[in-house]
C-alpha cells in the first residue's frame, strides 16, 4: 500500500495512509454493490461537468447585478479556478492513485487522464468558484450545493473516493480563500 519510511513517524504516516486507503475502498464497494446504477452514471456523467456548470454560473454572474463589474468578477473566478484546476492536475500526477473506476469496478480506460484520482477536480473547481462567490460577491450560501453535488455525483459514478472528494473540497476552499484576498486586495488598490 503506502510506504514513506522506516523511521516510526513514517510508519504512523504509512498506518494512517494504508487506513485511509481501506476506509475509501470499503465505502466504495459499498457504493458499488448498493447505489451505482448505470442509468444513473451515464445521466450524472452527462450532468456532473464542468461545461454544465458554466451554462448555469455564466449567464448567473452576466445578468446579476452582484458581480458588477462583471469585468472583475469572471476574472478572478476563472484565474482561481484554472489555477485550482492545474494545482490538482499536478497532485494527481504525483499522487497516482487509480480510481475507483479502475480498482473496485476492473474497468480500463485508455485515458491517460481519467487514470488518476486524487484530488477530485470537480470538487476543488466546484468549491473554489462557491467559496469566491459566496464570501466575495455575497452569492446565496446555497451555491455550496452545487459543489455537493458534484462531489456525490462523482462518489456515485465510482469515479473517486471519499478522501479524494474531501481533498478537492480542501483544496478549492484553500484556493478559493486566496482568491477572496486577492478581490479584497485589489479593491483596495482600485479606490
Amino acid at each position: 500500500m503506502f510506504r514513506f519510511g522506516n523511521d516510526p513517524k513514517d510508519q504512523r504516516r504509512n498506518e494512517i495512509m494504508n487506513f485511509i486507503f481501506g476506509l475509501d475502498q470499503t465505502i466504495s464497494i459499498w457504493i458499488k454493490q448498493n447505489l451505482h446504477n448505470q442509468k444513473l452514471s451515464w445521466i450524472l456523467s452527462r450532468v456532473n461537468r464542468g461545461e454544465m456548470f458554466a451554462l448555469v454560473l455564466l449567464p448567473l454572474m452576466i445578468l446579476s447585478p452582484i458581480y458588477k463589474p462583471v469585468y472583475i468578477s469572471l476574472p478572478i473566478v476563472l484565474a482561481f479556478t484554472y489555477f485550482t484546476d492545474r494545482l490538482v492536475l499536478i497532485l494527481k500526477k504525483y499522487f497516482a492513485r487509480k480510481r475507483p473506476l479502475v480498482s473496485v469496478m476492473g474497468k480500463v480506460d485508455s485515458n491517460p487522464d481519467m487514470k488518476h484520482s486524487f484530488p477530485s477536480a470537480h470538487s476543488a473547481n466546484s468549491i473554489v468558484v462557491a467559496t469566491i462567490l459566496v464570501f466575495a460577491f455575497g452569492e446565496t450560501p446555497y451555491f455550496f450545493l452545487f459543489s455537493l453535488f458534484a462531489g456525490v455525483g462523482r462518489l456515485l459514478t465510482l469515479h473517486h473516493y471519499v478522501s479524494d472528494i474531501l481533498g478537492g473540497w480542501f483544496i478549492g476552499f484553500f484556493v478559493g480563500i486566496l482568491g477572496l484576498g486577492f478581490y479584497h486586495s485589489l479593491l483596495l488598490f482600485l479606490t
